[in-house]
Parts: C-alpha cells; sequence; structure tokens
C-alpha cells in the first residue's frame, strides 16, 4: 500500500457525514481499516499484541502504532502526526480519521502526541528508554528505526565537524587540464570530496560520475604515495549487477588517467556488493563487520546509492573505521530504496538550489581555478559542503530525445515530455495502446530477445550471451495485472514456446532468465542477480551468475530457491543496470507507483533506444506525481 496519495484526491467513502463518521468512531476497531486495505495484518497485530502485554488500551495509541508501521511497509521511516491529521493515508477520509479520534479526546495533533507521551509504549526522543515506539517532535518512528535515523545524523554531524583536509591543487591541475568558460562541476567535485570524509557526488545519466570518481581517487592516491602511504581503498555498490558495472567503467577510466602506471595499479577495480563487503552472516539479520570489528580500508567508494536505504547505511556507517572516508555516489532523481527510506534523496534536498556556504565556495574557487562566487549561499546549511552536483550530460547530445525526455520528466514539466514522445527522435518511440486493449502486445515486446535466442541457439560461450541478453529488457511499472511484470513473463515465456525457443516453459530451460529475489549468503548470491540458465561442458543445465569481477558462477538449478524469470522486471529492480534498448511498459489504468521517479528510472536505464508502452494520460499524471517519503533527515540537514 502507497501512502504517498500520488494521484491526488482521496477516495470517497461513499459520501459518509461527519455525523456517521462518529456514530461509527464508537465502535471502531484496527480490523476496520485492515479490511479495507488501509492496514496490514501485520500492523493490527504488533500493536495489538504489545497493548495487550502493557495494557495499552488507548485507541488513539493503537492508531499510531498501526499507522507507523503501515508507513514503514510503505517506505516511510515515520509518519508525522501533524500531516497525518491534515492529510490521512489513500482509504480513509479526514472526517472519519478526526471522528475516531474525537472519539477518544483526541482533537489535535497536540493532543495526540500528548496521549503518545504518557503511553508505556512511546518513548521521547530526549529521553530514550527501549520502548517500542519513539516520538519526536510530532514525529513517531518505530524504536530501531529512530536509532538508525540517529546513527546517520550523528556520523555526518561528526564528518562535518573534521577540518578540511589538503588538496595538491597541482594534482588537481593535471588531471583536469582543459580549460572552459563554464564551470567544469567534475573539477569542483573531485576537489570537494577530497577536502572531507565525507561527500556525496550526485548526477544524472551521461554526467561523469565514475570519471569524476576515478579521477577523485587517483589524486587521493598520488597524495599518498607523496607522503610515502598506500590507501587501502574498497569499491561497492548494492547489486551484484551494479557493482560489475562499476568494476567495469573504474577499469576503463582509469586507462585515461595523465598519472604513471603506479597511480593507476593502486586504484582498485573489483567492486563487491555491499553485502559481501560486510560480511553477510547466513542466518543472522547483522553482518560480521560493524563498530566492534570495523572494514579494513581508508578509502570506501559506494555506487548507486538511491537504491541503498536507511537500516543499510546505519549499518555501513556503523562498520566505517574512525579515519576512513566515505564516498557516495548516485543520482538522486532516481526511485529511491525498494525498503524504507530516501538516503540519497534526503541527504541531497536541497542541493539543485543551495550550493555552498560562501566561505566554503572561496575555498573550491581558489582550488580549482573556478569561480564560484556566485554559487556561495549565506544560508546554505552545513550538509551542502559535503555535496556536488553534476549538471552537464556528456551521453546525450543535443538530437538525442532520450536526454531531452529525461530532463523534461525530471523536471515534471508534462507538456514537454508529451512533445518528446510526439517528436521524431530517432531513439525514441511512443506506443499508445487502444483504449479496448485488454493485454499487452507480446509478440512485438518479445521482437526484442530475437538476437538473444538466436545467440543461445549458437550456444555462444557465456559471457558473450550475458552481453546479448543485456542488451535489450522489458520494464514494467507494477507486479500485478495483465501488464505486470509477472504476467508479462508467463506470456513471454509462452510465446517462444509457440515459436519453438523453448521446449517446455514449465521446467529449466537452455536461455532461461531468472533474478534471485532473496538474498542467498551461503551460495554468494543476493537480491537482483541475474542468472542465464545453459549447459555446461558435460551438457548439464545449469544457471550462471556474474560475479563483480566479471567471472561466472555456475550452479545446478536445483540449488537456487527463491526466483523469478526476467525478461521482464519491474522498473525498481532494474535499478543499477543499464541496458541498449528499453521497452516500459505502463498499465491501463492509474496506480499510485506511477511516479515522475519511476519513469524517469525506467527511461534513463536506456543508452541508445527506448520505447514507451503507455496512454498520455497516464504519462500526464505520473509527470505531476513524486515520491514522498517521511523521515526526520531532512527537517535535521536542511532546516
Amino acid at each position: 500500500m502507497d501512502f504517498s496519495n500520488q494521484l491526488g484526491l482521496l477516495d470517497s467513502l461513499d459520501d459518509k457525514t461527519l455525523e456517521e463518521s462518529s456514530s461509527v468512531a464508537t465502535s471502531f476497531s484496527l480490523s476496520d481499516w485492515q479490511t479495507r486495505g488501509v492496514l496490514r495484518a501485520i500492523d493490527c497485530q504488533w500493536i495489538e499484541q504489545l497493548a495487550q502485554h502493557t495494557k495499552e488500551d488507548h485507541l488513539a495509541v493503537h492508531l499510531a502504532g498501526a499507522l507507523c508501521s503501515a508507513y514503514l511497509g510503505a517506505g516511510h521511516i515515520c509518519i508525522d502526526l501533524e500531516s497525518l491529521w491534515n492529510r490521512p493515508p489513500e482509504g480513509i477520509e479526514l472526517e472519519e480519521l478526526r471522528a475516531v479520534l474525537g472519539g477518544c479526546e483526541v482533537n489535535t495533533p497536540a493532543d495526540w502526541c500528548a496521549v503518545l507521551q504518557g503511553s508505556r509504549l512511546v518513548s521521547p526522543a530526549d529521553k530514550m528508554t527501549e520502548r517500542p515506539m519513539v516520538l519526536a517532535g510530532t514525529r513517531l518512528y518505530l524504536f530501531r528505526y529512530f536509532q538508525y535515523e540517529q546513527q546517520v545524523l550523528a556520523y555526518l554531524k561528526g564528518q562535518l565537524s573534521i577540518a578540511p583536509f589538503t588538496v595538491d591543487a597541482g594534482l588537481l591541475a593535471t588531471l583536469f587540464p582543459n580549460v572552459s568558460n563554464n564551470v567544469d562541476w567534475q573539477k569542483v567535485a573531485v576537489a570537494n570530496a577530497a577536502s572531507q570524509p565525507f561527500s556525496v557526488i550526485s548526477g544524472g545519466p551521461g554526467t561523469g560520475k565514475t570519471t569524476t570518481v576515478t579521477r577523485l581517487l587517483a589524486l587521493l592516491v598520488a597524495q599518498s604515495f607523496a607522503q610515502g602511504q598506500l590507501l587501502r581503498i574498497e569499491l561497492a555498490a548494492p547489486t551484484g549487477k551494479a557493482a560489475a558495472r562499476l568494476t567495469e567503467s573504474i577499469s576503463k577510466a582509469k586507462a585515461a588517467l595523465p598519472l604513471s602506471d603506479d597511480v593507476k595499479l593502486a586504484i582498485p577495480e573489483q567492486a563487491s556488493t555491499l553485502h559481501r563487503l560486510l560480511g553477510s552472516d547466513f542466518g543472522r539479520s547483522r553482518f560480521k563487520h560493524n563498530k566492534d570489528n570495523p572494514l579494513h580500508l581508508d578509502v570506501l567508494l559506494v555506487d548507486e546509492v538511491s537504491m541503498v536505504d536507511l537500516p543499510m547505511m546505519a549499518k555501513l556507517i556503523d562498520a566505517m573505521p574512525p579515519h576512513g572516508r566515505l564516498i557516495l555516489l548516485g543520482d538522486k532523481d532516481q526511485l529511491a530504496s525498494v525498503e524504507a527510506g530516501s538516503v540519497l534523496g534526503d541527504l541531497s534536498y536541497g542541493i539543485e538550489d543551495v550550493y555552498f556556504q560562501p566561505e566554503w565556495a572561496e575555498r573550491l574557487s581558489q582550488l580549482t581555478g573556478e569561480n564560484l562566487a556566485s554559487f556561495g549561499n549565506p544560508s546554505a546549511p552545513a550538509i551542502s559542503r559535503a555535496l556536488t552536483l553534476l549538471r552537464t550530460s556528456y551521453r546525450f547530445d543535443a538530437n538525442s530525445g532520450i536526454g531531452h525526455l529525461a530532463k523534461a520528466m525530471n523536471a515534471g514539466d508534462s507538456r514537454a515530455v508529451l512533445r518528446c514522445l510526439q517528436s521524431d527522435y530517432a531513439d525514441i518511440e511512443w506506443r499508445v495502446p487502444d483504449e479496448q486493449q485488454t493485454k499487452a502486445d507480446i509478440a512485438a515486446l518479445a521482437k526484442g530477445y530475437d538476437e538473444y535466442w538466436e545467440a543461445v541457439r549458437q550456444n555462444l560461450e557465456i559471457a558473450k550471451l550475458y552481453d546479448v541478453f543485456s542488451r535489450y529488457q522489458i520494464l514494467t511499472a507494477v507486479r500485478q495485472g495483465e501488464f505486470g511484470v509477472e504476467k508479462v513473463n508467463a506470456q513471454l515465456e509462452q510465446y517462444f514456446y509457440q515459436r519453438g525457443r523453448v521446449k517446455d516453459p514449465h521446467v529449466w530451460y537452455p536461455g532461461k532468465a531468472v533474478m534471485l529475489t532473496r538474498n542467498d549468503a551461503a551460495l554468494g548470491l543476493f537480491n537482483g542477480d541475474i542468472g542465464l540458465c545453459m549447459p555446461d561442458e558435460f551438457q548439464r543445465l545449469r544457471v550462471w551468475f556474474m560475479q563483480p569481477d566479471g567471472s561466472f558462477t555456475g550452479l545446478l538449478p536445483s540449488r537456487l530457491s527463491e526466483f523469478e524469470v526476467v525478461f521482464a522486471m519491474t522498473v525498481h529492480k532494474s535499478q543499477g543496470s543499464e541496458f541498449e534498448k528499453v521497452a516500459l511498459l505502463l498499465p491501463m489504468t492509474p496506480s499510485p507507483v506511477l511516479t515522475k521517479e519511476l519513469l524517469y528510472t525506467g527511461i534513463t536505464r536506456a543508452k541508445t533506444s527506448f520505447t514507451l508502452w503507455g496512454s498520455s494520460g497516464l504519462v500526464r499524471s505520473a509527470t505531476h506525481s513524486r515520491i514522498q517519503r517521511d523521515s526526520g533527515l531532512i527537517n535535521e540537514l536542511w532546516y
């Protein structure tokens, strides 16, 4: 259930009057909202069990606890009771919420907070005790998630208090020899990140994020050499696919560095997943590396940070050694993590307009030779010092429809989006479904896999086959329904079977492509890893997975437990990946998951060709819808 209410107005409850809602309030129970789909069974059960144990009988506490759990399930870190008072979740009318609470003498957000402050289930944030929930102002958290947020805030506060590091301006100039009339934001980003122990570099597709951080690592390595030291550098990403891409990108970027071979060799190429880096402990929720057993490194670079949820970020920070530098890299405008939180989005909340504090802008001007005086802002918060936004895309030229479409979508400009789709760009195609259409056009979608099935027929070696498979991908916005990933994959397999490419779609067959849906530390594989089924040298079918170093591991299909076919995948699952050609399939009816972030992420997975299947009405509404997740990070960092 998505409680962000992206599509606007709340559903009507059959025109109930306030008086009728008041009468319902006297007999209200959480199961009423569970039946309606507002709450899940787990949301009701956990608060009811706690209430029974502590003899907490106030309905306002029960409601707050159940909603806090439900919002967490929808990706929020907390609920803001004041916001909730004025804007209930989808499926609850404003008058109904106030009537239910009014029936237990809660008539304002302040009343609600007062009731929670007196509950044995709630701890005040300024006097922390181990209770299931924490109230910070008007924000209510589950205890563990309040701890996670405080860990991140404490880390940031500590890192921002450290005095700036010395940066070799001569080395910086060597790495960026070209002079332009425009600000070189890559050079600024390197100077900025090299000056401090924590930094965030954000940018859209083609802005040179990997090139930038490779030069940053080169600068740090060269400076350490001059001091007679050797840095221990680790590279990581949330998924195996993203780690493999980072490995490949760093390797290519190193070759172009205008520095000695010794410096290049000292820059690592192989990236790992965050789970591998931290040491997943099979059967346990915690990692081997933590504050008592920190990571053995001096510099950690994490790519695709938009996919990192708050618990993972807190655990990563917990495992950092006191002297370690942490560099976060990602596109702040992509979809937030599947799990709770939107850490990159919160950290870079005001990055578009705020830039730097004046004295910091002056320091960077002296280091880089760039004129940054106009980018100084006296009202910039401390966190702005750690942030740099790369603003120039080098992938998409003036004739690129994908570039223009992504920019228009990111700006939330529906007119510009529709103009791009209707224009004659060679790299964009728009398929508008017939109003009577009830199923996806599987034949047209499947055509993109013709090259892959020919490669399967030729029994290409797995590395080449994997490359061919990665050139095309069907993306869906939703999981369920005729246009959802589950139905589309089933129909694709049936289509391939009917054309003789698959002998039996119900068993393992050469060419079957799957994605893991759960971490399996025992196998060294993780949620999101993609495997292709092909015979080994003894003609036994194995499922081959690419490792972060580019090698492949082949496993017997019987060893895999939780997976799904992946000829189509959801946009969420595509994060961290890029494909030559992408077909994005939207449902026929509105859905709260259709947001500008989802469409922007889908568009930017494509490098050379993008096809959108969807109506103008859905495209327009999605462009105007934004993901908003409640947390305390924005307030604490930006206000």
